[in-house]
């Protein structure tokens, strides 16, 4: 018999209100949780093949980096890591996600249906610096690209969801990673350069 999570992957069904509209403040480095689904010997190669993501680096240990266009502290998130991976020491695999305003979609559309989703992201990132230091207005931030998503990009998206209510995070940023012994853990909120460096060492 499957459990919830293996239904959630198969179906991608993913009710948005699930998770709380608001993204993570604090850091979640002093709250490091375990994930709760323990049931999948191979929960890692798993959510490898079915989550739908942009890969930054090429050396170090790999994390999933959920997020929202419309996060602030997610591209806060993003400029965090950037050295890092230029040091070579992680690779990031950035998870889009959709719910907190209804241009997160079409936002995150046009970063996964471009046919340079790296160069998208990046430039989604540049744009979004400047964006977020404005007031937002109740269509989150202006001048971010958008266009409508395909039925493929939504089946990706409402996936990627399917995923992130697996491991109970109740918003946006959340890094999921794995440690040396293999077991996945996950890190809900903000994360400093610092406080990466010092997960680093423990990390597969």
């Amino acid at each position: 018999m499957k459990d919830n999570f293996t239904k959630q992957l198969r179906k991608g069904v993913v009710t948005a209100g699930v998770l709380v509209g608001i993204a993570f403040t604090g850091t979640g480095f002093a709250n490091t949780l375990p994930l709760l689904i323990k049931s999948h010997s191979n929960y890692w190669a798993t959510i490898g093949k079915k989550l739908t993501y942009i890969q930054e680096g090429h050396h170090g240990p790999i994390i999933y980096d959920f997020f929202d266009p419309n996060c602030p502290y997610c591209h806060s998130m993003y400029e965090e890591e950037q050295s890092i991976i230029q040091e070579g020491k992680l690779i990031v695999r950035y998870v889009p996600v959709a719910y907190l305003m209804p241009s997160s979609a079409p936002e995150a559309a046009a970063i996964l249906q471009s046919p340079h989703r790296q160069a998208a992201l990046r430039r989604f990132e540049a744009l979004a610096g400047k964006s977020f230091a404005e007031p937002l207005g109740p269509q989150g931030p202006v001048g971010l690209p958008s266009i409508k998503p395909s039925t493929h990009t939504t089946q990706a998206l409402a996936t990627n969801m399917a995923v992130l209510q697996s491991t109970h995070a109740m918003g946006v940023p959340a890094i999921l990673y794995q440690r040396k012994n293999g077991q996945p853990g996950l890190l809900p909120g903000m994360v400093s350069r610092g406080e990466f460096l010092t997960l680093l060492p423990n990390l597969k």
